[in-house]
C-alpha cells in the first residue's frame, strides 16, 4: 500500500475529528493539530531550536518510511522497502524512483546521504542520537545502506524516520541549526506557502508530488487558536475541517451535534500518557523508587478523569466511531 497524502496526514496525530470532507479539492481543508497564539514562519525539519511547523515533517519533508497507526506497519515512502543483513548491523533501504523536490528538481540517493552528513556535522540536527550508534552510510545499487556500530534494533526507528532535505538548496545553508526555512522545497504532498500571517496559514499541494493523483485535497489552512479548549470550539461550531487536539467527552461535545458527518479515530499506538522522572536528581536514580512510584499511580482513575473513560489499552477493541 502507498503512503496517500491522507495516512500521512494521520500519522502525526492520534485523535482527529472530521467535519464536511465532502468538500471540493479547490476548497481549502482547515486544519488543528498544534496550539499557537501566532504563527512564526519556521518550516525547518531538523531544528531543534524551536518546533518546527506540524506539516514539516510529512507533509513537507518526507522521510524514508513512515509508521501507518491505522495498519500497525511500517510504509515506504521515499523508500519503498528494507532488509537487514544476517549480522543485523546492516540496513539496507531501497529508494523509491522518479521523485521530485516541489521545484522540479530530481530526488536522489545524494538527498539522502547528504542529510545524515549533514546532522553527523551539525550535532545539535541529530535530535534522536543517530549517530551515535552509527557507523556509516553509503551509496549502493538501488539506495543506501547503514552500517551499525553493533546490534541496536531501536535505531531502525531514528533512520527512517530522518526527514530528507534536498542538498542543493542546504548545501547553501551556513548555519542549518538556526535556519528558518520560510520557503521549503520537499517531497511532500503539501510544500507550497501559498499565505503567511501571525493568525493563519496556507499551504498549497506540491505540484511534482510523487504519488499520482494525491493530494485530492490542494490546500490547507491552519488557523492560530491559543488553547486547546480554543481549538475544540472552533471544531465543535463546524469552523475546523480536521483535528488533532483532544477533545474532552467527544461523544457528547462533538459527534452528537452531527452524528452523520461527524467521526473520530484513536491510534492503537502513539497515544501513551508518559511520566518521565529526571535521573539526574539522586531521589530518582534508585530502579525500586521508580517501580514505586509507578505502583502508585492509578491508571484506572486516569482513564475516568483525564480520558473521560476512553482507554487505549491493547486489550481494547476501540478504534474510532
Amino acid at each position: 500500500m502507498k503512503l496517500s497524502a491522507v495516512v500521512a496526514l494521520l500519522s502525526l496525530f492520534s485523535l482527529f475529528g472530521c467535519h464536511d470532507l465532502g468538500r471540493t479539492p479547490e476548497k481549502a481543508l482547515v486544519v488543528s493539530v498544534e496550539q499557537q497564539s501566532s504563527w512564526v514562519r519556521r518550516f525547518n525539519p531538523l531544528s531543534p531550536m524551536a518546533t518546527p511547523r506540524w506539516p514539516s515533517k510529512g507533509g513537507i519533508y518526507e522521510t524514508l518510511m513512515a509508521f501507518n497507526s491505522a495498519q500497525e506497519s511500517w510504509v515506504g515512502v521515499l523508500a519503498t522497502e528494507y532488509r537487514w543483513d544476517d549480522s543485523g548491523t546492516l540496513l539496507h533501504l531501497t529508494l523509491r524512483e522518479n521523485v521530485k523536490w516541489s521545484d522540479g528538481k530530481p530526488f536522489s540517493v545524494d538527498d539522502v546521504l547528504f542529510t545524515y552528513q549533514l546532522i553527523r556535522e551539525h550535532p545539535g540536527l541529530d535530535t534522536g542520537g543517530v549517530w551515535k550508534y552509527l557507523q556509516t552510510v553509503e551509496k549502493s545499487d538501488d539506495g543506501v545502506s547503514f552500517q551499525l556500530k553493533a546490534i541496536h534494533a531501536p535505531l531502525f526507528d531514528g533512520i527512517v524516520q530522518t526527514p530528507i532535505v534536498p542538498r542543493h538548496i542546504w548545501e547553501r545553508v551556513e548555519d542549518p541549526v538556526r535556519y528558518a526555512d520560510e520557503n521549503p522545497v520537499g517531497t511532500g504532498p503539501f510544500t507550497q506557502v501559498l499565505r503567511f500571517d501571525p493568525m493563519i496559514y496556507e499551504l498549497g499541494a506540491n505540484p511534482h508530488y510523487w504519488e499520482s493523483g494525491l493530494p485530492k485535497v490542494k490546500r490547507l489552512r491552519f488557523p492560530a487558536y491559543s488553547s486547546n479548549d480554543q481549538a475544540t470550539l472552533a471544531l465543535v461550531k463546524g469552523e475546523v475541517d480536521w483535528a488533532g487536539n483532544f477533545v474532552p467527552a467527544i461523544d457528547a461535545t462533538y459527534v452528537s451535534k452531527d452524528p452523520k458527518h461527524r467521526r473520530y479515530w484513536f491510534a492503537r499506538t502513539g497515544t501513551m500518557v508518559f511520566l518521565y522522572l529526571n535521573q539526574t536528581k539522586e531521589l530518582f536514580k534508585g530502579l525500586d523508587v521508580r517501580q514505586a512510584i509507578s505502583c502508585s499511580v492509578d491508571r484506572d482513575r486516569l482513564v475516568d478523569i483525564a480520558m473521560f473513560g476512553i482507554c487505549f489499552s491493547e486489550k481494547s477493541d476501540f478504534v474510532g466511531k
